[in-house]
């Protein structure tokens, strides 16, 4: 009996460490009302990057500051960076040991481009002009080995760019340039190769999914079609990275002319036999309803069932948009998110609208490059008066072969947001979920735990035990997943000391959590 009660309390103790979540590191910042508002780029087990314009001037040149961190959120240095007034930043990367900034020269979509590239040792810096020959609308920037790739358009069809940093020439690669198609990814793989998602609708009886696959120089080395059927439109779509052998293409899809979605489509990709695209209407996920109440989610899914059993669709649509598409080993995760658009927001960014300049400068409260898992300048997300309320985050698990195995559902309190932007993020660890985003001061984390889960908070902890924290900014507070079974944190909190004066008491800070989960 004894040994019993041993091993009961060692399996608990033993599942508490493995589960367990803190805060185990925190930078901070002094901030101004008036200071420009940090940009944070990941750059994986090296650490973070941050800059910001500071709104100084050297010789007619703006300063631009950029600090680098360690993983234990500890500076490694801080350097300035002097740019010409005129210069909007576009664009940002990390690959490989260095930073990529990408400006544009002016306002105009005409203007020539300078990309910066600093090593993140050495804090070499590189500058390399790409001059434009022609109109081309920016909506996707990525770095390869040596070579920085553009998506956009040109006169309203898509077009991909490649400049070449060793040689600086700049070309547009072949097979692009079609009427009444749609660039809806450009991800760079693994393998220093990258692919281009595009939706054909030149015969309207035929539409199709093309995927293709290009090496850094340009040469097209896979190319898949998937046939969309008629009475189905996609919505957006994004491809996986070749982490392991499998490429995988996931998003939503709608009916008729609906800018709302139905549901998530997948495609494995295999140029040798003919792909079909996956269609999973929302109220077969388990988990994708949660946020609503109980007897609308049961109505929902038992529409679902009898619309599977009568081989028609079902009628329920609602605004959500894929954020992230993670490989992990045996599978894939995707995570969508639920959101209730402003009066005067547009889902569709580049199709026939591309929306303002792809500007990263921008007032406080105001980021267009927050998601920047896609690399691009404003994927999803485009300023409105008034504001998006973000409502719910679905993880979707899916098997090696993209067929849906598990899901998870996250409530996110209709969160407001200034844009559409991601909100919520989550890592794979140990075989097991934690799905996270941050709601005022604490994160609220859904973990899985075998076949269970478990919802749980993180308390913000500061580096002063005399200071609390009296107000976060909600409109500036974002969460992302760093490495391994890390996610970082980051926004602006006003800070009062209880030891000191009212008129010391007070002070505005940027700054950045590590949230570890075990």
């Amino acid at each position: 009996m004894l040994k019993r009660l041993f091993l009961l309390i060692s399996f608990w103790f033993c599942t508490e460490q493995l589960f367990s979540q803190m805060q185990t590191a925190r930078f901070e910042r002094d901030y101004k009302n008036s200071d420009n508002e940090f940009i944070v780029i990941s750059l994986q087990q090296e650490g973070l990057a941050l800059i910001r314009d500071k709104d100084k001037f050297k010789e007619g040149k703006k300063l631009w500051e950029l600090i680098r961190v360690d993983t234990t959120l500890q500076e490694v240095w801080l350097q300035e960076i002097e740019i010409e007034a005129r210069f909007r930043l576009v664009g940002y990367d990390y690959r490989d040991n260095h930073i990529f900034l990408l400006f544009r020269e002016g306002d105009h979509e005409a203007s020539n481009l300078t990309l910066f590239t600093i090593h993140t040792q050495s804090q070499v810096t590189g500058r390399y002009s790409i001059k434009q020959e022609i109109i081309f609308k920016i909506t996707h920037f990525s770095a390869l080995d040596k070579v920085a790739v553009l998506g956009g358009y040109v006169s309203n069809e898509p077009a991909i760019l490649l400049h070449d940093l060793q040689t600086e020439k700049t070309k547009l690669v072949p097979g692009f340039f079609v009427s009444n198609s749609e660039l809806l990814d450009l991800r760079v793989n693994t393998n220093n190769t990258f692919n281009a998602l595009i939706i054909d609708r030149t015969n309207k009886q035929q539409k199709k999914l093309i995927l293709k696959t290009f090496d850094a120089t340009g040469a097209l080395l896979l190319e898949d079609e998937m046939e969309i059927e008629n009475d189905r439109t996609i919505l957006s779509g994004i491809t996986s990275t070749l982490i392991n052998d499998e490429l995988l293409v996931a998003g939503t899809w709608t009916l008729g002319n609906s800018k709302q979605a139905s549901g998530i489509f997948t495609s494995l990709i295999d140029p040798f036999t003919k792909q079909t695209l996956n269609y999973y209407d929302f109220g077969r996920l388990n988990h994708f309803l949660d946020y609503m109440g109980t007897k609308r989610a049961a109505k929902i899914k038992s529409r679902s069932v009898e619309a599977a059993r009568t081989g028609t669709i079902p009628d329920y649509k609602t605004y959500a948009v894929p954020m992230r598409l993670e490989e992990q080993a045996g599978g894939f995760g995707l995570l969508v998110e639920v959101y209730q658009p402003a009066s005067n927001f547009s889902p569709y960014p580049y199709y026939g609208n591309f929306g303002p300049p792809m500007y990263a400068y921008s007032p406080y409260g105001y980021n267009p490059f927050m998601n920047r898992y896609y690399n691009s300048p404003y994927q999803y997300n485009q300023p409105a008066p008034a504001d998006s309320k973000m409502l719910h985050a679905s993880l979707t698990i899916l098997d090696a072969t993209g067929k849906p195995k598990r899901d998870f559902g996250l409530k996110l309190g209709e969160l407001k947001t200034s844009s559409l932007e991601q909100t919520a993020d989550f890592i794979f660890y140990k075989n097991e979920v934690a799905l996270a985003f941050k709601k005022e001061k604490e994160i609220r984390l859904l973990k899985s735990i075998g076949d269970e889960v478990e919802l749980d908070t993180v308390a913000a902890q500061l580096n002063n035990p005399t200071e609390t924290i009296r107000h976060e900014s909600t409109t500036a507070s974002y969460i992302r997943n760093w490495y391994k079974n890390v996610f970082y944190v980051w926004g602006y909190q006003t800070l009062r000391d209880a030891t000191k004066g009212a008129l010391e008491a007070g002070r505005q800070v940027f700054y950045i959590h590590k949230i570890e989960i075990h």
